[in-house]
């Protein structure tokens, strides 16, 4: 996924006549953990918001899974200047925490379908 994403990136910084540099490498270590948050499990697309009545175009940065235009498609944003300047190791915390929360998620509902297929004993 971190790959997806620093490709979405490279694109986005190439569109601005950027190179992929360490700004580009905070904003792609953000959006990963945010990915992770919330529970993506690919990164097909990264966006740029378009201008609102309040905020000029690019002021959130969009991770979507699935094609933009299908209304299935699953997506998570933040501010683009938040992505752009957290430090990488800031990030990498949130990353580990997303996998340990991930992980105690299975590990619960794994007890429970052992829980559920379990017989009844009457005794």
């Amino acid at each position: 996924m971190y790959q997806q994403i620093q490709r979405g990136v490279a694109g986005l910084d190439a569109q601005h006549g950027r190179s992929y540099d360490a700004t580009s490498e905070r904003m792609t270590t953000s959006l990963l953990a945010l990915a992770k948050e919330q529970g993506l499990h690919s990164v097909d697309h990264v966006m740029l918001s378009g201008p609102t009545t309040d905020k000029p175009a690019g002021s959130n940065v969009f991770l979507v899974q699935g094609d933009p235009s299908n209304p299935g498609h699953s997506r998570a944003a933040m501010p683009t200047a938040v992505a752009a300047q957290t430090p990488i190791e800031e990030s990498v915390c949130r990353i580990e925490a997303a996998e340990q929360t991930r992980v105690a998620k299975q590990d619960q509902q794994s007890q429970l379908e052992q829980h559920q297929s379990s017989p009844l004993r009457m005794g």
